[in-house]
């Protein structure tokens, strides 16, 4: 099942991740990088699903460009 970013809201700060909020991309994987925005997804069987990222993800992700192209 693909899922498209609905909206992305970037935060005038980063902040450190913690126990509670992780990086919703890279999280199991170890990340620790400070989280930068929410984004919310959407797929078929979700309407509206929420992340917390790295400015990596959103520096890697070729959807954000996408979505960015979109809403500039």
């Amino acid at each position: 099942m693909r899922s498209r970013i609905v909206e992305i809201i970037r935060w005038q700060s980063p902040l450190p991740q913690q126990e509670a909020t992780k990086c919703s991309a890279h999280g199991r994987q170890g990340c620790s990088r400070d989280l930068v925005a929410d984004v919310y997804l959407a797929d078929a069987g979700s309407a509206r699903i929420h992340w917390t990222v790295c400015q990596h993800w959103l520096d890697h992700e070729p959807d954000v460009a996408h979505y960015d192209a979109g809403h500039a």
